[in-house]
């Protein structure tokens, strides 16, 4: 029987560490194999999880003066974790929580976790193929439009014209006839636009935008490296 009598007191007193680290956190390693883990939890981190639930517990009943055993502490520790408390939360609301899980009101999946069987390709279906769009990021795409929409405000509505002719395939004839112009002046416009752009965007302004994202790459070679396989297989 361990008494401590701190009230008012805002950190755990010599006596209650040592009553921690020498009684409860022995009692606490040789019980964490039996408490249930949720996802990447392992027994270090519960262990470690549970020696903060302890000392907490322990410094409350510190501070209200009440007489406690180890073995009192280290079990109510190893009940609430069972539960599916944790040192950082112990309600039921979160996703993400270890209660959440263990109800079975929620679970954590990998993006590699089969979720069904392609018969053509002959390879199961992940989850993150399910979730994967080739689309941009919506954050990307808005303020890809504000910087664009900031350099066409400075500009009159030719140099539009001549963007989206040239983003559709389209000769400049058009867009020269449109405003009244010639071919010529259109071609000056057009690299005073070109020599804008690089200023303000920066000189790799062209390559970065004919340049497909890096994570869009490495989902068309998984694809292409299953449908390699598939086709061997068939031969």
């Amino acid at each position: 029987m361990v008494t401590v009598n701190q009230k008012g007191t805002t950190q755990m007193s010599p006596q209650a560490g040592i009553v921690l680290i020498e009684e409860i956190a022995p009692r606490l390693r040789s019980a964490i194999p039996g408490v249930r883990k949720v996802g990447a939890e392992d027994d270090e981190e519960l262990y470690q999880d549970g020696l903060a639930m302890a000392a907490h517990l322990l410094h409350g009943l510190e501070q209200r003066g009440k007489q406690v055993t180890a073995g009192n502490v280290a079990y109510y520790t190893i009940l609430h974790m069972k539960s599916g408390r944790r040192s950082y939360s112990g309600g039921r609301t979160d996703v993400m929580g270890s209660g959440t899980q263990l109800d079975h009101n929620s679970m954590v999946l990998s993006f590699e976790e089969a979720v069904g069987f392609d018969e053509e390709l002959g390879e199961p279906i992940t989850l993150g193929e399910l979730l994967t769009t080739e689309d941009d990021d919506p954050a990307m795409t808005a303020g890809r439009n504000l910087d664009w929409s900031e350099f066409m405000d400075t500009h009159d509505h030719r140099f539009e014209a001549i963007l989206d002719a040239t983003a559709s395939g389209q000769t400049m004839e058009p867009v020269a006839h449109r405003y009244g112009c010639s071919l010529s002046t259109i071609s000056t416009l057009k690299r005073r636009l070109s020599a804008e752009l690089q200023e303000t965007f920066g000189e790799d302004i062209l390559l970065d935008v004919a340049r497909r994202p890096e994570w869009q790459s490495s989902i068309n070679v998984e694809r292409e490296r299953v449908a390699c396989r598939a086709d061997r297989r068939r031969g």
